[in-house]
C-alpha cells in the first residue's frame, strides 16, 4: 500500500506538470493552433483530481482497516468506541501533518478541476494561464508530500512486542500511539475541513489575478469568474474559525474560545484580508476602481494562507494545535510565500497601465472611501497580528493575549463603526444633507438599542468585573477605566451596526409595499431573497454587531473561580451569584480501557435548581502524559450568560471545578450564525448570462 500511494502521488505530480506545459505551449501557439494542446492540459488537470482522490481514498480505507503498515495510520487512528468512532476514522485524514497536507492538496485539485470544467468550453487565454498557475501551486503541495516528514504513505512495521519500526529504527509502541484525544470531538470532524476548503479556495482568486496581470487584462472578467468561489471560500473559512471557537470552549476546559494562539491567528489572517478582497471586488465590478487593490489583496490573502500552513506545519512556533518541527517544510513554504508576494508585485509594476482605476475616489465620505479604509484596516490588522504571532520565531518576545486584546479592541470597534456607516454612503461623494437624511432614523433606533445595552452593562456586566490578571503591568492603574470606556463605545457601535440594517430592511419593505400594493412581509422576503447581494451584506453587518456585543461581555466581564467540593452530596460552592451543588460521581471504564469520570452537579440560583450539569474527564488508556486527558465541559446556556463548569479532577481534598460566568456569549454565537446566513445569501448565484459566453481577449498585432 505504501508503494501504491507513492505511485499515485507521483502520477498526480506528473499530471500537474504536464498540464502546466500543455497549457503554456497551447497559449503560446495561439487559440487555433494550440487548441489541442490546451484541451489536453485541461484533461491533465482532471487527471490530477482523479489521482489525488484515489490516494486520499486509499489512505481512508487504510484508516478504517487499521492497516498498520502505514506510519500515519499508526499515529492517527481513532480508538474511540462511541457512535462517532467511524467519523473519527474519517477525521483522522486531517489529524496529522501528513494527512492534512494530502487533504489540502486534494481540495485544491478539486477547485482546479471545477474551474477547468467551468472554462473548458471556452479555453480563453485568461482561464488557460490561471489554471496553469493553479497547477503550479498544486505541484508545490504535491512535492511537499514527498518530504519524509510530510509523506502520508511512509511504511512502518509493528513487531511482535508492539514496537513500531520505521526504516530499521524503533520509534515507539503501538499501544501508546493514536489520534490526539482532544481531536475526538464532533467540532473537530468539521473544523479542519472547513478551514482547508477556505484555504484551498482562496488560491483561485490569486491565480486568476496573476493571470490577468500577466496578460495585461484590466477588465473585470477575472473578478466575475472567481467572485462566487471567493465568497464561498471566505465563508467556509469563517465557519471553520467559528467551529474552532466552539471546540476550544467545550473541550480545552478553560472556559474561553479564543486565546490568540498562533494557529488560531493563522486562520484569522487570510479571513481578515479576505474581507478587504471581497470589498475590492465589489468596487472593481461596479465602478472599475480598486483594481490594484484587488490584485494585491488576492496575493496577500494567498500568502497568508501559506503562512497559516507554515505556522501549523513547520514547528517554528509552539502551539497547542501545531505539529512537530520540520525545517524542510519551513524553507519550502517560506520560499513559496516570497514568490507569491514578489511575482504579482513585480508583474503589476510592469503592467500597471491596464490596472489604473477608471474613476479614483476623491472623498472619504463615499463608499469608495469606506472601502479604502476597510482595506487599510484589514491589511494593517493582518500584518500586525502576523508580526506579533511570528515574533518568537524572529527572536523577539512572546506577546500575551492581553497585548493582542489591547491592540485588537480599538481597531475592531473602529472597523465595526466604519462597516455600519458604509451602506448609507453614496458612490463618489455623500452630501452632508443626504447623509443626515439617511442616518437620522437609524441613529434614533441605535439610541434606543444602545440604552438597552448600557442598562445590561450597568446591571449585569459591571458587577462581575475584576481587573486582576487582565491587562498589562504598565496599564495597571488605568486598566479598569480603559476597559469600561472601550466596552461602552463598543456597545454603542454595536447598537448602530444592528440598527442600520434593521432600518434599511424596514424602509425598503415599506417603500416596496407602498409602490406595489404588496403585503409588508411579502416585500421583505422579496428584498431578502431577490436582492441577495445587498440583503446578504446587511445581514452580515447585523451579525457582526451581535458578535461585538458577545465579545464585549464574554471577553471583558467574565467571573471565574476554581472551587473544590468534598465528595459529599449537598456540598456546594458559590460563584457569581450561583451555587454549584455536588450530587454524585461515577466512573466508567470503556471497552478501549478509557476511563470516564462524570460528576453530577446542580446549578442553583436563590436556592432554586435551574440546571443539572454533568461535566466529565476522560483518562485515555496507554497514552503519553500530554495526550492522556480530555475535558468535556458542561454549560448552562442562557440569553444573558452561560454558566460554564469544567471538572478538573480530584485529590484527597475533594473535586476541583473551573466555574465561569460568561456574560452575553450566546450573542456571539447567534451573531456568527447570522453572519454565515447573510454571506450565504449574498453568495447564492443569480440567473444571468453565462460568463463562459464572454469572448476571449484578442491579441494585439505586433
Amino acid at each position: 500500500m505504501s508503494n501504491l500511494g507513492q505511485i499515485l502521488l507521483a502520477i498526480s505530480t506528473f499530471a500537474a506538470l504536464s498540464s502546466i506545459a500543455l497549457l503554456t505551449f497551447g497559449h503560446m501557439s495561439g487559440p487555433k493552433q494550440g487548441e489541442g494542446l490546451t484541451n489536453a492540459g485541461y484533461f491533465a488537470t482532471f487527471g490530477v483530481f482523479g489521482t489525488t482522490t484515489a490516494a486520499l481514498l486509499m489512505l481512508l480505507v487504510a484508516m478504517f482497516q487499521k492497516n498498520f503498515t502505514l506510519l500515519y495510520v499508526i499515529e492517527n487512528h481513532s480508538t474511540d468506541v462511541s457512535s462517532l468512532g467511524w467519523l473519527y476514522n474519517v477525521s483522522a485524514l486531517w489529524a496529522g501533518r501528513e494527512g492534512s497536507l494530502l487533504f489540502w492538496a486534494w481540495l485544491l485539485s478539486g477547485f482546479v478541476a471545477y474551474m477547468a470544467w467551468k472554462r473548458i468550453s471556452v479555453t480563453d487565454a485568461l482561464s488557460n494561464v490561471a489554471i496553469a498557475i493553479l497547477n503550479f501551486v498544486q505541484v508545490f503541495f504535491l512535492v511537499a508530500l514527498f518530504f519524509e516528514t510530510n509523506n502520508p504513505f511512509k511504511a512502518a512495521a509493528v513487531l511482535a512486542d508492539g514496537s513500531v519500526q520505521v526504516a530499521g529504527q524503533i520509534i515507539g509502541n503501538i499501544n501508546t500511539m493514536a489520534m490526539n484525544p482532544l481531536l475526538q470531538h464532533w467540532a473537530m470532524i468539521l473544523h479542519p475541513p472547513t478551514l482547508f476548503i477556505g484555504y484551498a479556495g482562496l488560491t483561485v482568486p490569486f491565480a486568476f489575478a496573476l493571470a490577468a496581470v500577466f496578460l495585461g487584462d484590466g477588465s473585470k472578467r477575472w473578478v466575475e469568474l472567481v467572485d462566487r468561489v471567493t465568497v464561498f471560500s471566505w465563508l467556509s473559512l469563517g465557519i471553520g474559525i467559528g467551529l474552532g471557537a466552539i471546540w476550544a470552549y467545550v473541550v480545552l476546559g478553560w472556559g474561553g474560545y479564543w486565546a490568540w494562539d498562533p494557529v488560531e491567528n493563522a486562520s484569522l489572517l487570510p479571513w481578515l484580508t479576505g474581507v478587504g478582497l471581497l470589498h475590492s471586488f465589489t468596487a472593481y465590478r461596479r465602478r472599475g476602481t480598486f483594481k490594484k487593490w484587488a490584485v494585491m489583496m488576492s496575493a496577500v490573502t494567498f500568502v497568508l494562507v501559506l503562512l497559516g500552513t507554515f505556522i501549523t506545519r513547520s514547528g517554528v512556533i509552539q502551539s497547542v494545535h501545531a505539529f512537530g518541527e520540520d525545517p524542510l517544510s519551513l524553507w519550502w513554504f517560506l520560499g513559496m510565500m516570497i514568490l507569491g508576494l514578489l511575482v504579482p508585485a513585480v508583474a503589476l509594476l510592469r503592467r500597471s497601465e491596464p490596472f489604473k482605476s477608471d474613476d479614483e475616489f476623491t472623498s472619504l465620505m463615499s463608499k469608495e472611501g469606506s472601502y479604502y479604509l476597510n482595506n487599510v484596516l484589514m491589511l494593517f490588522s493582518a500584518v500586525l497580528v502576523a508580526l506579533l504571532t511570528l515574533s518568537p520565531a524572529l527572536k523577539g518576545p512572546t506577546f500575551s493575549a492581553a497585548t493582542f486584546d489591547l491592540l485588537a479592541r480599538p481597531v475592531g470597534i473602529l472597523y465595526v463603526l466604519l462597516m455600519a456607516v458604509c451602506p448609507i454612503l453614496s458612490w463618489g461623494f455623500t452630501e452632508p444633507e443626504t447623509f443626515w437624511k439617511r442616518a437620522k432614523w437609524p441613529l434614533g433606533l441605535a439610541a434606543v438599542l444602545g440604552t438597552g445595552l448600557l442598562t445590561i452593562w450597568a446591571t449585569l456586566l459591571l458587577p462581575n468585573y475584576t481587573v486582576s490578571g487582565k491587562g498589562l503591568p504598565a496599564l495597571a492603574g488605568i486598566q479598569a477605566p480603559l476597559d469600561h470606556v472601550e466596552s461602552i463605545i463598543g456597545l454603542l457601535v454595536a447598537a448602530l451596526a444592528i440598527a442600520l440594517p434593521l432600518y434599511l430592511f424596514f424602509d425598503g419593505s415599506r417603500k416596496r409595499a407602498a409602490a406595489r400594493g404588496e403585503n409588508a412581509f411579502v416585500s421583505f422576503f422579496h428584498i431578502l431573497f431577490k436582492s441577495r447581494t445587498q440583503s446578504g451584506g446587511y445581514l452580515t453587518h447585523l451579525g457582526v454587531g451581535l458578535v461585538l456585543i458577545g465579545l464585549v461581555g464574554s471577553s471583558m466581564y467574565v467571573k471565574g473561580e476554581v472551587v473544590t467540593l468534598p465528595e459529599t452530596v449537598g456540598a456546594k460552592a458559590s460563584v457569581g451569584g450561583y451555587d454549584i451543588v455536588f450530587q454524585g460521581v461515577e466512573s466508567v471504564t470503556l471497552a478501549n480501557k478509557d476511563v470516564v469520570q462524570t460528576v453530577k452537579v446542580d446549578l442553583q440560583q436563590g436556592g432554586r435548581t435551574i440546571a443539572n450539569l454533568e461535566p466529565s474527564v476522560v483518562q485515555m488508556a496507554n497514552r503519553s502524559e500530554k495526550q492522556s486527558t480530555r475535558f468535556n465541559a458542561a454549560v448552562d446556556v442562557g440569553l444573558f450568560r452561560d454558566v460554564f463548569v469544567a471538572f478538573q479532577g480530584g485529590d484527597t481534598t475533594g473535586l476541583a471545578f473551573d466555574v465561569k460566568i460568561n456574560p452575553l456569549i450566546s450573542w456571539a454565537w447567534v451573531g456568527f450564525v447570522v453572519m454565515i446566513f447573510g454571506t450565504a445569501i449574498a453568495m447564492w448565484p443569480k440567473p444571468e448570462r453565462a460568463l463562459a459566453e464572454v469572448p476571449p481577449i484578442k491579441k494585439k498585432k505586433r
